[in-house]
């Protein structure tokens, strides 16, 4: 990396939104790539606002009701598959299909299973078998840390101006432990 990209991480500002542990991974994660100003909402906070903010990293796990109306941002949703983790970028301009959702974890699960069985792609099977334990509630902070990694990864390459995957595509990895 080079000391401009470091610079412009560093200077990067970024908001997490969520409750848990999770977001407790994805922000160590950040720190560790280098950004140094995270806001960080609970989740509960439904009336969150954007602030002075290049780009979000919300925690998806459950209902996505925080109002962002039309900011015109980045949005990272790290999901734990139990299994291994994932991320959607919704950039601005893009469809948000996630805001709203009961059970965004469970609708991005399906959407990126049968996505990857459309396409036969590669390197999805865990995914498939990690669907029951998945719409079972079950969580793993061995996922959590991967999709963390992911989050900051993709935060990384948005703050120094790299192209990113974004919705309809995504991220996804099986645990790295």
């Amino acid at each position: 990396m080079t000391s401009e990209e470091k610079r412009l991480i560093a200077d990067c500002r970024v908001m997490i939104i969520g409750a848990s542990d999770f977001i407790d991974y994805v922000k160590a994660e950040l720190y560790r790539s280098g950004f140094n100003s995270i806001n960080i909402v609970p989740g509960n906070d439904v009336h969150t606002e954007i602030g002075p903010v290049d780009m979000v990293a919300e925690y998806a796990g459950e209902a996505c009701t925080h109002v962002k109306g039309n900011a015109a941002i980045p949005i990272i949703y790290p999901f734990d598959f139990v299994d291994g983790g994932s991320a959607i970028v919704v950039m601005p301009g893009d469809d948000n299909e996630l805001h709203g959702k009961a059970n965004a974890r469970l609708w991005a699960v399906e959407y990126m299973a049968g996505y990857c069985a459309f396409w036969n792609m590669e390197g999805c099977d865990w995914l498939q078998s990690a669907l029951p334990k998945i719409r079972e509630g079950k969580t793993s902070d061995a996922a959590q840390r991967t999709a963390a990694h992911i989050c900051a990864r993709i935060a990384a390459n948005i703050a120094v101006g790299r192209e990113v995957k974004h919705f309809p595509r995504f991220y996804l990895c099986k645990n790295l432990e």
